[in-house]
């Protein structure tokens, strides 16, 4: 795996545990407003995407450490991942931005997180492609 590739799909991995298996965990289980069922679905929400994100990262520093190609369900696992994080913070973003009561603040937190993560995904998708072929040059 080239040292780029690795860079953009760790970067897009580590934030997604940063921001959704530390950050929002711990948002969700410090908000006192919240009884234990109401903290369910944010928690598997949550869930859904740090978890896949993790197993994806080791297995993408064994590959690293082995200096072996990712492997065919790893790139697959990272572009659902995207494609998860990307369907997720639409939503939120809409939910947050025009559906809930928020302050200008924390919309322009949450839309920031939105961006990094959504970009972070297209860079480790991006990166993960098959080489391009290369065609002779004909006259």
């Amino acid at each position: 795996m080239r040292t780029r590739s690795a860079v953009s799909v760790g970067a897009f991995l580590v934030w997604t545990i940063f921001v959704w298996g530390i950050v929002r965990v711990r948002n969700i289980m410090g908000d006192a407003e919240l009884t234990s069922s109401e903290r369910t679905w944010p928690l598997i929400l949550a869930a859904s995407l740090w978890v896949p994100a993790a197993v994806l990262l080791i297995v993408l520093v064994v590959t690293v450490i082995r200096k072996k190609p990712f492997a065919q369900a790893a790139t697959v696992g990272v572009a659902v991942l995207g494609v998860w994080t990307t369907l997720v913070w639409m939503v939120r973003a809409f939910d947050i931005a025009l559906v809930s009561n928020r302050e200008l603040p924390f919309i322009l937190v949450h839309l920031m997180l939105a961006v990094i993560s959504v970009g972070l995904a297209v860079l480790a998708a991006r990166a993960l492609r098959p080489d391009p072929v290369l065609s002779p040059n004909l006259p």
